[in-house]
Parts: structure tokens; C-alpha cells; sequence
């Protein structure tokens, strides 16, 4: 039985099958506020009336993420545990949960627990849990588990193409610069997570290239993908999500590949028809 329990926030897009799979509790969730109305990202959250409202929303929509209380509970149930946030540079979710560490702790001193910052979000955060699940299982030791995830964190690559980048340029997750050039010329960016902050690296021109320009950055990353797992999350865009995954077995040497739909605050950045592949 796995010892240590994986808790994530609700920006891990896993599926309840995924969960049980890699003993996950339930995601801590983020909170949405849209059209004056606070949803909270969890299993009650109407994703496609969700995805519909955001996309006829003219005002502006924030998110937040959870109180250190939600972490040191979650913590406290597990005992042994290893949490996964999204990238500190995005969202104050980290310092929530090391918050919630700290809380947690003093309440019980024995538990056990590490929380990681992904330096991701969505499909890196469901591939960060998937490794962690299978450094658990290898039998590693804390503090060997600790060093090599982290070391897994600063290679993974995460990469996506939105068509919408408004929510990342309003809420501050993305330069207004680049977003407002974006919107202007009208073309779909190629953005990447590096050092746990969003960067453009390209353009995109036409949906039949998103592919290509997407697995591109496989090739020019440097690693040797030799049965290496690949991640991709989409919101609304299953078929696009299923080329991609095709196309990637096919000209590299990927092993288990995982398509996963976003949950509400991936789908809230993501935009409609987004898609983010991480490996």
C-alpha cells in the first residue's frame, strides 16, 4: 500500500480514475469569481455552463486560490503525504500550502510531508503527480523522493497554444505587452512555462500547424525522449488533443501518453479550445 498520499491543487487536472490510480486525495481547490458569482473548483463545478459563461463575460474574472487551512487539513488526514501546487511565480497556492505545512505541524509534529512548487500548471502538474506516484512506488527513501522530483521539476517541459489569452493578460499571469499584441495582430502564441513564469516563443498561424509547432519544442529541447511520458490537457478540444498525442508517438519516442480535459481554473487561463502539452 502506498505510504504517502498526493495532494494537489485543483490547477492538477486529474480525473477521478487518475486519483485512485496514484493515491491522490480529492484537489484543493481554487476559487472563480464570474459575472459577481464565487465558484469553487471542485467536483460540483458545471464545466460546460462554466466554459459557456466565461466566454460571454465582458467583465473582468478573477481567480484565488485556497486558505493554508484547506492544505493543513488535507495534510493533517493524509500524515504522510507529498503536495503538488501550481507554479509559485503564478499563484499564491504555494505559499498556501507551506502555510498549511507549518499550521499543520504544529498542530502534529510527526507528520511527514513535502509540498512542490510544479513551475507548471495543468498537464505539468498531472505529469508531476504521475512521477511522483512512480518515485513512491520505486521505494526511495523522503529525502530521496524530495531530490529527484525536484530535479524532475526543473527539466519537465511544459508547452501550450491558446486561442484566448485575455483571463492570462487580466489577471497579471501574462506580460499585457505580449497579450495586447497578441490580441491585436490576432494570432494564436506559442507560450511555454520556463522558471515557473509564462513566455512566448512563437506564433501560430492556422490550426493545422498547432501540432508541428507544438512538437517542435520537443526537438529543440535538448533531452533524449526515450519512452518519457507526455501530458496533454485541452479545454474543449478533444480532437485537436488527439492529433497532437497521435502525431508525438509518431516522430518521437514518447511511452504512455495521457489526453486529459481541464477542470475550471486550467479551463479559466486555457480559454476555450485551448491546449497545453507537457513532457
Amino acid at each position: 500500500m502506498n505510504k504517502y498520499t498526493i495532494i494537489a491543487d485543483s490547477s492538477c487536472d486529474l480525473t477521478d480514475k487518475m486519483k485512485k490510480i496514484i493515491g491522490a486525495a480529492d484537489t484543493i481547490p481554487f476559487y472563480i469569481n464570474i459575472k459577481g458569482v464565487t465558484l469553487v473548483d471542485d467536483d460540483t463545478l458545471d464545466l460546460p455552463l462554466f466554459v459557456s459563461n466565461m466566454n460571454s463575460c465582458t467583465e473582468k474574472m478573477t481567480t484565488a486560490c485556497a486558505s493554508p487551512l484547506l492544505w493543513k487539513e488535507a495534510m493533517l488526514k493524509a500524515g504522510s503525504f507529498f503536495a503538488i501546487t501550481l507554479s509559485s511565480k503564478l499563484s499564491g497556492s504555494h505559499a498556501s500550502a507551506l502555510a498549511g505545512l507549518q499550521l499543520a505541524k504544529e498542530e502534529n509534529p510527526d507528520i511527514e510531508g513535502y509540498v512542490f512548487d510544479s513551475l507548471s500548471a495543468t498537464a505539468g502538474e498531472v505529469l508531476a503527480a504521475y512521477k511522483l506516484h512512480e518515485f513512491i512506488e520505486s521505494g526511495l527513501s523522503f529525502d530521496e523522493i524530495v531530490a529527484t522530483m525536484n530535479d524532475f521539476l526543473a527539466n519537465m517541459k511544459t508547452v501550450f497554444v491558446l486561442d484566448d489569452v485575455s483571463n492570462l493578460v487580466r489577471n497579471g499571469r501574462m506580460n499585457k505587452v505580449v497579450g495586447t499584441l497578441v490580441t491585436i495582430i490576432g494570432i494564436r502564441p506559442l507560450l511555454a512555462a520556463e522558471e515557473g513564469e509564462i513566455v512566448y516563443l512563437d506564433k501560430v498561424r492556422g490550426i493545422k500547424n498547432i501540432p508541428t509547432k507544438l512538437l517542435d519544442t520537443v526537438e529543440k529541447c535538448g533531452r533524449v525522449i526515450d519512452g518519457d511520458e507526455l501530458v496533454i490537457t485541452h479545454c474543449n478540444n478533444l480532437p485537436l488533443a488527439t492529433q497532437l498525442a497521435k502525431q508525438a508517438k509518431e516522430r518521437f519516442k514518447f511511452g504512455k501518453c495521457s489526453i486529459v480535459a481541464t477542470r475550471g481554473l486550467s479551463s479559466f487561463y486555457t480559454g476555450d479550445k485551448g491546449v497545453v502539452m507537457s513532457f
